[in-house]
């Protein structure tokens, strides 16, 4: 069984799904790659513990009981951050940096 962090990716995009998952899997991190995200969220409800984070461009709404003021709303989240978001067209590399920093923050 490994111990590495394992990332649930979904892209609709095969070619870019599959270099993702092997440039993922290049670096030691186990990946499970989807291109459907209904059937991702199927599997997802299924192992919600198996994943240590979720590399998704489908569109999220953040829905919270948390107290958030619109007028310091990055502050107040802790979720997303615009610094946080990959925008495509990006560099391999780029995924690899924001895992590492992401698993870093998640400890």
């Amino acid at each position: 069984m490994s111990h590495n962090p394992r990332i649930l990716v979904v892209e609709y995009d095969p070619d870019l799904l599959d270099m993702v998952n092997r440039y993922l899997r290049q670096w030691k991190f186990d990946a499970d790659p989807f291109n459907d995200p209904l059937e991702a969220l199927a599997h997802f409800k299924e192992n919600p513990d198996s994943y240590s984070l979720v590399i998704t461009d489908i569109k999220i709404i953040l829905m919270t009981a948390y107290d958030v003021i619109p007028d310091n709303l990055e502050s107040n989240l802790l979720v997303v951050k615009y610094k946080d978001i990959l925008k495509k067209p990006f560099r391999l590399l780029e995924i690899c940096d924001e895992v590492k920093k992401q698993m870093q923050t998640a400890s």
